[in-house]
Protein backbone atom coordinates (compact mmCIF):
# COMPACT_ATOMS: atom_id res chain seq x y z
CA UNK A 1 0.00 0.00 0.00
CA UNK A 2 1.34 3.14 -0.76
CA UNK A 3 -0.51 6.27 0.03
CA UNK A 4 -0.46 10.37 -1.31
CA UNK A 5 -2.44 12.38 0.93
CA UNK A 6 -2.13 15.81 -1.17
CA UNK A 7 -2.74 15.99 -5.16
CA UNK A 8 -3.97 19.54 -5.67
CA UNK A 9 -7.30 20.35 -6.06
CA UNK A 10 -7.41 22.86 -8.57
CA UNK A 11 -10.49 25.23 -7.29
CA UNK A 12 -8.99 28.10 -4.83
CA UNK A 13 -12.75 28.80 -3.44
CA UNK A 14 -15.97 27.45 -3.41
CA UNK A 15 -17.47 30.14 -6.16
CA UNK A 16 -14.32 29.08 -8.50
CA UNK A 17 -15.52 26.97 -11.58
CA UNK A 18 -13.92 23.97 -12.83
CA UNK A 19 -13.06 23.48 -16.40
CA UNK A 20 -12.38 20.41 -18.23
CA UNK A 21 -9.02 20.94 -19.03
CA UNK A 22 -8.43 21.19 -15.28
CA UNK A 23 -9.87 17.91 -14.68
CA UNK A 24 -7.87 16.20 -17.36
CA UNK A 25 -4.77 17.52 -15.67
CA UNK A 26 -5.58 16.19 -12.82
CA UNK A 27 -6.38 12.87 -14.10
CA UNK A 28 -3.31 13.09 -15.73
CA UNK A 29 -1.61 13.52 -12.51
CA UNK A 30 -3.38 10.53 -10.94
CA UNK A 31 -2.33 8.35 -13.74
CA UNK A 32 1.19 8.95 -13.28
CA UNK A 33 0.94 8.43 -9.57
CA UNK A 34 -0.33 4.80 -10.80
CA UNK A 35 2.18 4.12 -12.64
CA UNK A 36 4.49 4.80 -9.54
CA UNK A 37 2.89 2.21 -7.44
CA UNK A 38 0.49 4.10 -5.31
CA UNK A 39 -2.87 2.61 -4.07
CA UNK A 40 -4.44 5.26 -2.60
CA UNK A 41 -4.71 8.75 -3.35
CA UNK A 42 -6.47 11.78 -1.75
CA UNK A 43 -7.41 14.67 -3.96
CA UNK A 44 -6.62 18.07 -1.87
CA UNK A 45 -8.71 21.09 -1.66
CA UNK A 46 -7.44 23.94 -0.31
CA UNK A 47 -9.64 27.15 1.23
CA UNK A 48 -9.35 30.04 3.80
CA UNK A 49 -10.40 29.22 6.82
CA UNK A 50 -12.40 32.66 7.28
CA UNK A 51 -14.05 32.02 4.33
CA UNK A 52 -18.18 31.28 4.21
CA UNK A 53 -19.05 27.68 3.71
CA UNK A 54 -21.79 26.75 1.35
CA UNK A 55 -24.30 24.05 2.62
CA UNK A 56 -22.34 21.60 0.21
CA UNK A 57 -18.70 22.28 0.81
CA UNK A 58 -17.37 19.55 -1.49
CA UNK A 59 -17.17 20.06 -5.20
CA UNK A 60 -15.46 17.48 -6.19
CA UNK A 61 -17.81 15.18 -7.36
CA UNK A 62 -15.35 12.20 -7.21
CA UNK A 63 -17.40 9.29 -8.96
CA UNK A 64 -18.84 11.65 -11.53
CA UNK A 65 -14.96 12.66 -12.80
CA UNK A 66 -12.69 10.13 -12.05
CA UNK A 67 -15.14 6.93 -11.56
CA UNK A 68 -14.21 5.76 -15.18
CA UNK A 69 -9.76 6.07 -13.76
CA UNK A 70 -10.89 4.17 -10.30
CA UNK A 71 -12.54 1.35 -12.25
CA UNK A 72 -9.39 1.11 -15.11
CA UNK A 73 -6.64 1.74 -12.51
CA UNK A 74 -7.90 0.28 -9.27
CA UNK A 75 -7.30 3.79 -7.76
CA UNK A 76 -9.31 4.31 -4.34
CA UNK A 77 -9.30 8.21 -4.14
CA UNK A 78 -10.60 10.22 -1.52
CA UNK A 79 -11.79 13.93 -0.81
CA UNK A 80 -9.84 16.23 1.99
CA UNK A 81 -10.08 19.60 2.50
CA UNK A 82 -6.98 21.69 3.83
CA UNK A 83 -7.82 25.07 6.10
CA UNK A 84 -5.41 27.91 5.84
CA UNK A 85 -5.40 29.72 9.23
CA UNK A 86 -4.32 33.19 9.67
CA UNK A 87 -6.50 34.76 12.65
CA UNK A 88 -8.88 32.59 14.50
CA UNK A 89 -11.17 34.88 15.48
CA UNK A 90 -12.38 34.95 11.86
CA UNK A 91 -12.21 31.13 11.69
CA UNK A 92 -15.56 29.24 10.66
CA UNK A 93 -16.58 26.10 12.60
CA UNK A 94 -15.32 23.33 10.80
CA UNK A 95 -17.28 20.22 12.29
CA UNK A 96 -19.41 20.86 9.24
CA UNK A 97 -16.96 20.07 6.79
CA UNK A 98 -15.64 17.09 8.38
CA UNK A 99 -18.99 15.32 7.48
CA UNK A 100 -18.20 16.28 3.72
CA UNK A 101 -14.34 14.99 3.49
CA UNK A 102 -12.72 12.01 3.68
CA UNK A 103 -9.56 14.42 5.48
CA UNK A 104 -9.79 17.54 7.37
CA UNK A 105 -5.91 19.56 7.85
CA UNK A 106 -4.86 22.53 8.84
CA UNK A 107 -2.18 24.95 7.19
CA UNK A 108 -1.42 27.49 9.64
CA UNK A 109 0.25 30.97 8.40
CA UNK A 110 0.71 32.80 11.61
CA UNK A 111 1.73 32.19 15.29
CA UNK A 112 -2.09 31.92 16.79
CA UNK A 113 -2.80 29.51 13.79
CA UNK A 114 0.03 27.39 14.66
CA UNK A 115 -1.46 27.44 18.78
CA UNK A 116 -5.29 26.78 17.20
CA UNK A 117 -3.97 24.16 15.06
CA UNK A 118 -1.58 22.19 17.36
CA UNK A 119 -4.39 22.69 20.52
CA UNK A 120 -8.18 22.83 19.76
CA UNK A 121 -8.97 21.71 15.78
CA UNK A 122 -10.12 18.16 15.29
CA UNK A 123 -8.38 17.72 12.17
CA UNK A 124 -6.22 14.56 10.84
CA UNK A 125 -3.52 16.72 9.50
CA UNK A 126 -1.29 19.65 9.98
CA UNK A 127 0.93 20.95 7.10
CA UNK A 128 2.64 23.81 6.12
CA UNK A 129 3.39 25.93 3.18
CA UNK A 130 7.12 24.79 2.51
CA UNK A 131 8.42 26.85 0.14
CA UNK A 132 7.97 29.55 2.39
CA UNK A 133 9.48 30.22 6.22
CA UNK A 134 7.37 28.30 8.74
CA UNK A 135 4.85 31.10 10.62
CA UNK A 136 6.69 30.21 14.03
CA UNK A 137 9.36 28.40 15.48
CA UNK A 138 8.03 24.71 16.35
CA UNK A 139 8.47 23.94 20.12
CA UNK A 140 8.93 20.15 20.71
CA UNK A 141 6.10 20.10 23.70
CA UNK A 142 3.58 21.85 20.98
CA UNK A 143 4.10 19.53 18.40
CA UNK A 144 4.64 16.45 20.23
CA UNK A 145 1.41 16.94 22.28
CA UNK A 146 -0.32 17.14 18.85
CA UNK A 147 0.92 13.77 17.54
CA UNK A 148 -0.06 12.09 20.67
CA UNK A 149 -3.63 12.98 20.03
CA UNK A 150 -3.09 11.26 16.32
CA UNK A 151 -2.95 14.48 14.41
CA UNK A 152 -0.22 13.69 11.78
CA UNK A 153 2.48 16.22 10.65
CA UNK A 154 2.60 16.06 6.40
CA UNK A 155 5.90 17.31 4.53
CA UNK A 156 4.85 17.94 1.30
CA UNK A 157 8.29 17.18 -1.02
CA UNK A 158 6.45 19.45 -4.54
CA UNK A 159 8.29 22.35 -2.85
CA UNK A 160 11.74 20.73 -3.41
CA UNK A 161 11.00 20.81 -7.25
CA UNK A 162 10.65 24.32 -7.58
CA UNK A 163 12.89 27.39 -7.52
CA UNK A 164 16.22 27.85 -5.91
CA UNK A 165 14.52 29.69 -3.03
CA UNK A 166 11.99 27.10 -2.26
CA UNK A 167 14.19 24.49 -1.92
CA UNK A 168 16.11 26.22 0.17
CA UNK A 169 12.63 26.96 2.53
CA UNK A 170 12.31 23.28 2.28
CA UNK A 171 15.47 21.90 3.78
CA UNK A 172 15.08 24.02 6.64
CA UNK A 173 11.36 23.59 7.32
CA UNK A 174 11.69 19.77 7.14
CA UNK A 175 14.75 19.93 9.40
CA UNK A 176 12.79 22.40 11.55
CA UNK A 177 9.72 19.42 11.42
CA UNK A 178 12.02 16.22 12.46
CA UNK A 179 13.93 18.13 14.79
CA UNK A 180 10.46 19.20 16.74
CA UNK A 181 8.89 16.04 16.24
CA UNK A 182 11.29 13.76 16.88
CA UNK A 183 10.54 11.94 13.28
CA UNK A 184 6.86 10.90 15.00
CA UNK A 185 3.86 10.93 13.49
CA UNK A 186 5.53 12.21 9.30
CA UNK A 187 3.76 11.58 6.30
CA UNK A 188 5.16 12.61 3.23
CA UNK A 189 2.69 13.74 0.23
CA UNK A 190 3.96 15.17 -3.47
CA UNK A 191 1.27 18.31 -3.21
CA UNK A 192 1.60 17.48 -7.18
CA UNK A 193 -0.27 19.87 -9.59
CA UNK A 194 1.83 18.51 -12.93
CA UNK A 195 2.93 14.94 -13.64
CA UNK A 196 6.37 16.52 -13.32
CA UNK A 197 6.38 16.80 -9.57
CA UNK A 198 5.74 13.33 -8.73
CA UNK A 199 8.19 10.93 -6.90
CA UNK A 200 8.34 6.97 -6.22
CA UNK A 201 9.32 5.66 -2.88
CA UNK A 202 12.91 5.33 -3.52
CA UNK A 203 13.42 8.93 -4.99
CA UNK A 204 11.48 10.62 -2.06
CA UNK A 205 13.24 8.34 0.51
CA UNK A 206 16.45 9.27 -1.06
CA UNK A 207 15.97 13.03 -0.67
CA UNK A 208 14.23 13.38 2.66
CA UNK A 209 16.77 10.40 4.36
CA UNK A 210 19.54 13.70 3.79
CA UNK A 211 17.06 16.24 5.82
CA UNK A 212 17.32 13.61 9.27
CA UNK A 213 14.84 10.97 8.56
CA UNK A 214 15.65 7.61 8.68
CA UNK A 215 14.66 5.01 5.57
CA UNK A 216 12.55 2.91 7.43
CA UNK A 217 10.28 5.99 9.10
CA UNK A 218 9.97 7.16 5.07
CA UNK A 219 9.16 3.82 3.65
CA UNK A 220 6.26 4.28 7.33
CA UNK A 221 5.51 8.02 6.29
CA UNK A 222 4.33 7.14 2.58
CA UNK A 223 2.15 3.60 3.86
CA UNK A 224 1.38 2.87 7.24
CA UNK A 225 1.23 6.35 8.77
CA UNK A 226 -0.48 7.57 5.71
CA UNK A 227 -2.87 4.85 5.81
CA UNK A 228 -3.29 5.47 9.47
CA UNK A 229 -4.40 9.01 9.13
CA UNK A 230 -6.68 8.34 6.13
CA UNK A 231 -8.24 5.79 8.10
CA UNK A 232 -8.81 7.99 11.11
CA UNK A 233 -10.69 10.89 9.15
CA UNK A 234 -13.17 8.43 7.16
CA UNK A 235 -14.14 6.77 10.93
CA UNK A 236 -14.57 10.35 12.23
CA UNK A 237 -18.47 10.29 10.50
CA UNK A 238 -18.51 6.60 9.89
CA UNK A 239 -18.04 5.25 13.68
CA UNK A 240 -18.64 5.80 17.18
CA UNK A 241 -15.50 7.53 18.99
CA UNK A 242 -13.31 6.24 16.14
CA UNK A 243 -14.26 2.61 17.87
CA UNK A 244 -17.35 1.05 16.39
CA UNK A 245 -18.63 0.88 12.84
CA UNK A 246 -22.38 0.04 11.74
CA UNK A 247 -22.17 -2.15 8.77
CA UNK A 248 -19.85 -3.99 6.63
CA UNK A 249 -18.31 -1.09 4.39
CA UNK A 250 -16.81 1.24 6.38
CA UNK A 251 -13.28 0.54 5.65
CA UNK A 252 -12.94 -2.76 3.65
CA UNK A 253 -10.10 -1.02 1.56
CA UNK A 254 -8.40 0.13 4.66
CA UNK A 255 -8.20 -3.65 5.98
CA UNK A 256 -4.71 -4.05 6.27
CA UNK A 257 -4.36 -1.38 9.21
CA UNK A 258 -7.59 -2.23 11.59
CA UNK A 259 -8.06 -5.24 13.64
CA UNK A 260 -11.63 -6.04 12.88
CA UNK A 261 -13.71 -8.34 15.26
CA UNK A 262 -17.06 -9.31 13.94
CA UNK A 263 -20.31 -10.28 16.66
CA UNK A 264 -23.22 -11.30 15.64
CA UNK A 265 -25.99 -9.70 17.22
CA UNK A 266 -28.47 -10.79 15.22
CA UNK A 267 -30.51 -12.31 18.64
CA UNK A 268 -30.63 -8.74 19.65
CA UNK A 269 -30.95 -5.61 17.38
CA UNK A 270 -30.76 -7.96 14.31
CA UNK A 271 -27.69 -6.72 12.31
CA UNK A 272 -24.11 -6.90 12.85
CA UNK A 273 -21.48 -4.61 14.20
CA UNK A 274 -17.87 -4.55 13.54
CA UNK A 275 -15.41 -2.99 16.16
CA UNK A 276 -12.51 -1.29 14.57
CA UNK A 277 -9.38 -0.39 16.25
CA UNK A 278 -6.53 1.23 14.21
CA UNK A 279 -2.86 0.07 14.47
CA UNK A 280 -0.16 2.80 16.00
Amino acid sequence: MLVDLNVCWPQKSFQQSLSDSEIEKVKAVLSTLHVLGYTHVALNFTVNHSDKFPSNPNPMQINEHFGELMRATGLKLYSRITLVIDDPSKGQSIAKLSQHFDIVAAQPISERGVTLATTNLDIDLLTFNYSQRLPCFLKHKSVCSCVKRGVKLEIVYSAALKDLQSRRQFVNNVRSIVRSSRSRGIVISSGAQSPLECRNILGITSLIKTLGLSSDKCSQAMSQLAASALLNGRLRNKSYKQTVALGTNVVEEMSDNCVIVKRNLAQDSGQGTKRIRTTP
